[in-house]
């Protein structure tokens, strides 16, 4: 499997290139042009979050159908087929955020452009990355991180005590990189790869905790 770090990988929808990895997850940004979608797919032994930064976007099942605006947030569970198609004229920019990290971990079972039952990109849609792609870096304790990705405002830092995440905007979405909420016999209840927003975190903190901290990604229109 060739490494996607550094590098575009081309699209018959558009494109999409490796913004973090840890041993945890990996994130990715995604730009789908308009009329256009991904297979019909799945992925057996990862789960999958998707972040909407910008447009409209169709997102189908095998059963049924749900639209997406932005800023909006969906977690994918391990094995469930999903397929993403922009609505909007100037198309959709998503995050996605895989966990574990796992390219070939791909399963297609339908496809416009004749990828049924193909992996993975290979080589060959390969391209260097541009000056305008974000890269995000693991964060430090007490030096957030600022960035700005389609118009959309990035944070990424790491809290020891997460009580003031309870005075965000509830609409905040939070993406965990590390660490999270583990129940009082320590099964995790929010862990890495996982995606909600301040409304759902809050009602989950007040009754389970954080022993670790928490490193994580907060999306939002303005910086807090």
């Amino acid at each position: 499997m060739p490494d996607y770090k550094d590098s575009i990988v081309t699209k018959p929808w558009g494109y999409e290139y490796l913004m973090y990895q840890s041993d945890k997850i990996g994130i990715w940004f995604l730009h789908i042009v308009e009329g256009r979608q991904t297979s019909l797919h799945c992925h057996p032994a990862k789960k999958t979050g998707y972040i909407l930064l910008s447009g409209e976007a169709e997102v189908s099942f095998l059963k049924d159908t749900t639209r997406l605006k932005a800023i909006s947030k969906l977690m994918i569970r391990e094995g469930l087929f999903h397929s993403t198609k922009a609505i909007s004229p100037s198309g959709i920019q998503v995050i996605e955020v895989e966990s574990p990290p796992d390219k070939t971990n791909l399963v297609r079972l339908d496809d416009a452009y004749g990828r049924k039952e193909q992996p993975y990109e290979g080589p060959d849609a390969v391209v260097p990355l541009t000056t305008d792609c974000v890269m995000f870096y693991p964060p430090v304790p007490g030096s957030p991180a600022r960035y700005t990705v389609s118009g959309v405002n990035l944070v990424i830092e790491h809290l020891e005590k997460l009580d003031a995440l309870k005075e965000r905007p509830p609409e905040e979405v939070l993406l965990i990189l590390d660490g999270g909420l583990v129940s009082k016999d320590d099964d995790p209840i929010l862990s890495s790869g996982d995606v909600v927003t301040i409304s759902t975190f809050s009602r989950l903190a007040d009754t389970f905790t954080a022993p670790q901290g928490m490193s994580f990604m907060s999306v939002r229109k303005e910086f807090p």
